[in-house]
């Protein structure tokens, strides 16, 4: 079982074989059994991942080519600005803002403005909501609209307004931003805690005309993955903001969270699937949080209230790593797989696999903490 003091080089080590493995595609999601990629041409959702996970291993290696590598990587997604897809945030948050951030590269400044003010221009005029869009793209679903808002955009795309807004002062990112929070409070937060993952709104009234899922088990369950991207934005946005409400969401959402995962706190891939206890779980949902949790850890403006619930990180971070390789003296796979990964269970697509953005958070976390620093 790898353990918590080894997990940052063995994670630097994947990134070094999955590098000679991929040549110029993007890694997607690896085999459990072999670690061999499935790789996309374009780097699909979750390239800017790809491109963080390259910036930090250049940084703590201190290599310079690494660190073109991943600015090169980063203009490789420009196409995607153009995209009306709501994952603008998560793909040039992660490169292009943390490039800038970290490098002081004008040029990768200058990209990701330029995403999040096209990423702002798709809110629903009706009630300020981020939806998917007409162009969205995530390999094993199909489904495009305009009025249909998913939970998990709760997360990415404000991450890149708050940069934003930081950057050049203009209030349309801290209101959109606001409004879009405001609103998944609303509708999206069960009374209890969990989640809803999909809302069609009418685009006229704003009325919410019906509620459903593609990832989770059924249309009243509490898929995790979306669970962990609204526990992470919610917990940022008490950061940010400081505003009750936001850090009331926050703690409604987590203490859900905590009272249905057991000691290692990975989360089943749903909180209400019928097959529980023998279901899969999710390391990618609990890297979500993880990261953000690390955040809070090393940023002094964490509200001191706040605490309790950053010092969930030792057990969740423990309990992550069990899952990364090698998992025993014969291990044989690659080093620093984060296995169990659960990308569609639905579609049985991926559902026990190493998937590129756990790989990016789990960096993101150990990064912080060996270098008490967040680069935006």
């Amino acid at each position: 079982m790898a353990k918590r003091n080894d997990a940052l080089n063995l994670l630097l080590a994947r990134i070094e074989s999955t590098r000679k493995e991929i040549g110029d595609q993007w890694p997607y999601h690896a085999d459990p059994a072999t670690g061999i990629w499935t790789t996309t041409e374009d780097g699909d959702w979750c390239g800017g991942h790809w491109v963080e996970c390259l910036r930090i291993a250049g940084e703590l290696n201190g290599d310079q080519g690494l660190l073109e590598e991943a600015r090169d990587r980063a203009e490789q997604l420009r196409p995607y600005l153009e995209r009306d897809d709501q994952f603008r945030g998560h793909r040039f948050y992660y490169s292009a803002a943390r490039l800038y951030a970290a490098t002081g590269d004008e040029a990768m400044r200058t990209l990701a403005l330029a995403a999040a003010y096209a990423m702002r221009s798709m809110a629903m005029p009706v009630n300020g909501a981020m939806p998917i869009g007409f162009q969205v793209q995530v390999k094993s679903t199909t489904l495009a609209s305009r009025n249909i808002v998913a939970v998990d955009n709760v997360h990415p795309n404000i991450r890149l307004d708050w940069w934003a807004l930081k950057e050049t002062g203009d209030k349309v990112f801290e209101t959109g931003a606001k409004r879009h929070l405001d609103l998944t409070i609303r509708d999206f937060i069960r009374e209890d805690g969990p989640t809803v993952e999909f809302i069609d709104y009418d685009p006229d009234t704003g009325d919410i005309r019906k509620e459903f899922t593609l990832l989770g088990a059924h249309d009243e369950s509490c898929w995790s993955r979306g669970q962990a991207w609204a526990i992470s934005a919610y917990l940022r946005a008490w950061s940010e903001f400081g505003e009750a409400r936001y850090q009331e969401a926050a703690i409604k959402l987590f203490d859900y969270w905590w009272d249905n995962t057991g000691d290692d706190r990975v989360p089943p891939w749903d909180f209400k699937d019928p097959a529980l206890p023998d279901a899969p779980v999710d390391t990618s949902a609990s890297a979500i949080v993880v990261e953000q949790l690390a955040r809070m850890t090393v940023d002094p403006a964490t509200p001191a209230d706040a605490k309790p619930y950053v010092e969930r990180l030792e057990p969740m971070l423990d309990g992550l790593c069990q899952h990364m390789t090698p998992l025993g003296d014969n291990d044989d796979r690659p080093e620093g797989m984060i296995i169990d990964g659960c990308f569609n269970q639905p579609k049985e697509f991926a559902n026990h696999h190493e998937l590129i953005w756990t790989t990016a958070y789990t960096l993101m976390t150990l990064y912080y903490l060996e270098t008490g620093k967040v680069p935006c």
